[in-house]
């Protein structure tokens, strides 16, 4: 679980914190949000949060046993537009991405939310 709270707004940019676990006693992340360049980045990773790396081979390997399943199953393999195959490492941070699904989320629907939390467990 994740919650983050709304800690600057101005004409260009939103910021918030967010909290692992809703732990504010750990130094918290912060999110900022680029309204002219319509991009969202982690400026600082909490305290707490968890840096997840997922090699090229490991996603590579998921998409080969969902094609395995789905040749199975006889339907046809996975396209390079559906699930393109990998060529570099994917990392990013636990529940950095949690907090940044919802807002985006909102976001994109036309909300600023003002606080919020995600739950995945």
């Amino acid at each position: 679980m994740v919650t983050f709270i709304i800690i600057l707004i101005k004409d260009f940019e939103i910021q918030y914190e967010y909290y692992p676990e809703d732990d504010h006693s750990k130094k918290p992340g912060i999110i900022k949000i680029d309204k002219i360049n319509d991009t969202i980045e982690i400026l600082r990773p909490a305290e707490d949060d968890i840096y997840i790396t997922h090699t090229a081979a490991e996603l590579n390997s998921m998409r080969d046993s969902v094609n395995e399943m789905r040749k199975e199953e006889g339907r046809s393999e996975l396209t390079e537009e559906e699930w393109p195959n990998a060529t570099k490492d994917d990392s990013y941070y636990w529940f950095a991405y949690h907090a940044i699904s919802e807002i985006t989320k909102a976001y994109n629907n036309g909300i600023v939310l003002e606080k919020g939390s995600s739950a995945w467990y």
